[in-house]
């Protein structure tokens, strides 16, 4: 067979090119699973790779590539005298050899030609070859060495529809997955869509005749796979094809096509995944137990790879309830070599157990299938099922008893331990049952977050502003709403809200009606106080969260409440506006209290359900009267015993309407002596606020015994009521704000909605930090 250089040649299709730069990865996978932008700049590792794929760029300036395919490989060429020119020796065979691999990275694939004389001399050129990186969703390596068979499928059919010249005797598809192997051996309609798909291409491309195993290292598509493969030369592997392709085809690696090796190979290739070596001590064909949380789960998984071993078997083709008994039984063997080795060894050797042997008392024995059953004094008991009389030993720190203790956990609704402990005496004897029922409640995260509650700190001294005597009231003021109340203007009617000044001192309440909510009319409320009450020095606020029963509308509102605007306002007033945590009522308690004493007044003297503006105002005025007449000391049944003390002594110096405190005569009239008169009162009242009132708070009433303090990084879920029910939200605590006494009373708390702050009565703690860690 006489073949020119011109029917030799490839298709000008610049195949000589894609095939020298394609099969190398052109810089480092992580740029384009990083999310970096377009336009922004990478990393310096990232970087350096690119500059380093560039120089070896230039290294491939200096390779040539033959387009003749007889000057690219070992031929022996002999000259004919009869021929104008070169020819070549007759040709008698022509294959055509593809082999393809996948990782992690990439996938790829490589086609040679292999031409055979007559005379038994034998050249291998390579031709062309692709490379592709794997997605960027997460996929198995069984799935991306099937992707690189089908690659491998596609470009052999290019190179054949390319060579109209050059028809290939034989087809080889050389692969070093068993499973690939397998799937396309098999019938795509028992696999899944994504494998289904890929294989009926496959199908349509090759036949399943063709497709043959290569072990990994002779498998030069591996070379394409790999980012530390080095610089390319002619003279290696890559372009010269493997080595067992220039001998017989005798020499050529084994197939395991139908023979036990290959039934072998697909099992453990399967079973590879989920079994590590290292952590199980034992043969059996069972997943890590340690890679799964719930007994479920890992229940099914042991019975779908038997399902995989079976159908390799030809024996099942879909789980039912024999196979999960079989499962069952193995993840038990399995629990119980790892716990009970020594026993079983002296069980199978007919040997007495040892004395310190934790079955001692449990007389067991092996059944036929292996499993360690107890083999007690009961066994003439009729109506008793078999597993209940000889159950199963497990041993309660093993990972699978713990998962089968959690199983049975969750199925009592995680209550009722005792019952899960009957439950799971019917079939199995578990080595220290209750201890383990209650370590697996109280490491069940549904129980912990029922369970916790917060831990508030011992109660914190009283602010200074509820302790500044010899002060005019209303100097320090707390700021809270109620409403909305209906009033009839006209013939419809509309909404007021009642604006609460407390001052923190004496106990004194300052009601204002405001028409809306918004900034500007919470503004106006506040100078219609000042201009009665006068400036307050510091005044403290509430948000819309820590407002307990209120109207869903208040809470709105005062949530849309403009802060910024509010401090500058007092900012220009000399008034300092303090805003206490969210979700903190008892931060708030002395003027939260006060709103509840002003609404049950109200209910008392209201008689019409939407009074006119009017009569709103008398009735706020009444109520303000009367909850100021209310006495903050203790009220004497003896009559010799001074008058109660009110915050109506410090506003109008009497109780209510009544005589005026203490006795004067008609000396005590001359205006020059009225200041002194007044200044006296008060200093009289200051003194038995000192003395009857200040005592009265020096007690705690809760929170008296010290708690840890959170710190940074303890994981805590947030108490909330107005969740939903089921719904919990919990985060890691991200800073801590102390009080004046150093314990930490305020935290912000990273969740998944951002960060959050709140009271430590608010946060309970449900790992801590050093725990979390381990």
């Amino acid at each position: 067979m006489h073949v020119s250089s011109r029917k030799m040649n490839f298709r000008p299709t610049a195949y000589g090119i894609s095939r020298t730069s394609e099969f190398r990865i052109p810089t480092n996978l992580n740029v384009h699973r990083s999310g970096v932008d377009w336009s922004s700049r990478i990393r310096p590792e990232e970087h350096a790779c690119w500059v380093r794929w560039l120089d070896e760029l230039k290294l491939l300036a200096s390779l040539r590539i033959p387009r003749y395919y007889a000057d690219a490989g070992a031929w022996t060429w002999c000259y004919d005298d009869s021929a104008d020119g070169v020819s070549d020796p007759t040709i008698i065979s022509t294959e055509l050899h593809a082999f393809c691999d996948a990782s992690s990275k990439a996938y790829a694939a490589v086609v040679y030609w292999r031409f055979l004389r007559s005379d038994g001399t034998l050249n291998v050129c390579f031709v062309a070859s692709k490379s592709r990186v794997t997605p960027l969703r997460p996929v198995s390596i069984p799935r991306l060495e099937l992707q690189g068979c089908l690659l491998s499928a596609r470009l052999a059919a290019t190179i054949q529809s390319e060579h109209k010249d050059i028809k290939p005797n034989k087809r080889y598809f050389w692969t070093d997955s068993n499973t690939a192997l397998q799937w396309i051996r098999s019938d795509p309609r028992d696999y899944k869509p994504y494998v289904a798909h890929r294989l009926g291409e496959i199908d349509e491309l090759t036949t399943a005749s063709e497709w043959r195993y290569v072990p990994t290292a002779l498998n030069v598509a591996d070379v394409a796979t790999r980012e530390d493969a080095p610089p390319l030369q002619f003279d290696d592997v890559w372009f010269q094809g493997p080595k067992f392709l220039r001998e017989r085809e005798s020499e050529w690696p084994k197939d395991l096509k139908g023979s036990k090796q290959l039934e072998e190979a697909l099992c453990e290739r399967k079973i590879v995944n989920v079994v590590s070596s290292a952590d199980c001590t034992s043969t059996l064909p069972v997943p890590n137990e340690n890679n799964f949380s719930s007994w479920i789960r890992l229940l099914m998984t042991t019975a779908r790879v038997l399902l995989f071993i079976k159908k390799c078997q030809r024996k099942c083709n879909r789980i039912d309830t024999e196979l999960l008994q079989s499962a069952e039984d193995l993840l038990i063997q399995k629990c119980q070599n790892d716990s009970f080795l020594s026993e079983i060894d002296c069980l199978r050797k007919n040997k007495p157990l040892s004395k310190d042997s934790r079955l001692l008392q449990l007389t067991p024995y092996l059944d036929d299938a292996g499993l360690l059953r107890a083999g007690g004094r009961i066994d003439k008991t009729v109506g008793v099922k078999e597993s209940t009389k000889r159950p199963v030993i497990l041993d309660g720190k093993h990972r699978i008893t713990r998962l089968l203790v959690e199983h049975h956990h969750r199925r009592a609704l995680h209550r009722a331990q005792e019952l899960v402990v009957n439950e799971l005496r019917q079939r199995y004897w578990i080595l220290q049952l209750r201890p383990t029922v209650r370590a697996v409640a109280a490491h069940c995260l549904l129980c912990r977050y029922r369970r916790a509650t917060p831990q508030p700190q011992r109660m914190g001294d009283l602010p200074a502003a509820r302790l500044q005597h010899n002060r005019r009231p209303f100097s320090f003021t707390g700021i809270d709403f109620f409403g909305p109340m209906e009033v009839t203007v006209g013939r419809g009617r509309q909404k007021r809200y009642g604006m609460l000044f407390t001052c923190l001192t004496v106990r004194a309440v300052h009601v204002e009606i405001t028409e809306s909510l918004t900034t500007d009319s919470t503004i106006m409320g506040l100078r219609r106080m000042i201009a009665r009450r006068g400036t307050p020095t510091v005044i403290y606020c509430d948000n819309g969260t820590n407002l307990k029963g209120a109207d869903l509308e208040l809470k709105r509102s005062i949530a849309e409440l403009d802060r910024d605007a509010l401090r500058n306002d007092g900012l220009v007033r000399g008034i300092e506006w303090k805003f206490i945590p969210p979700g903190a009522p008892e931060m708030g308690g002395a003027w939260e209290r006060m709103v509840r004493t002003v609404k049950s007044a109200l209910r008392a003297v209201l008689k019409e359900r939407a009074p006119r503006p009017e009569t709103l105002s008398t009735l706020m005025a009444e109520v303000e009267a009367l909850v100021n007449s209310r006495p903050i000391t203790y009220v004497s049944t003896d009559p010799n015993y001074p008058e109660a003390l009110t915050p109506n002594h410090f506003l109008i110096g009497t109780s209510s309407n009544g005589p005026a405190f203490g006795k004067y005569d008609n000396e005590d009239l001359q205006l020059k002596r009225q200041w002194r008169i007044a200044q006296r009162l008060t200093d009289m009242f200051w003194a038995r606020w000192l003395k009857e009132y200040l005592p009265t708070l020096l007690p705690r009433q809760k929170w008296t015994r010290e708690r840890r303090s959170l710190q940074v990084g303890d994981y805590v879920i947030l108490v909330e009521p107005n969740l939903d029910r089921g719904s919990w939200r919990h985060g890691i605590v991200s800073a801590t704000h102390p009080g004046n006494d150093g314990r930490t009373r305020v935290v912000d708390v990273r969740t998944r909605t951002g960060i959050l702050r709140r009271p430590v009565t608010r946060v309970a703690l449900l790992a801590p930090e050093m725990a979390r860690d381990d």
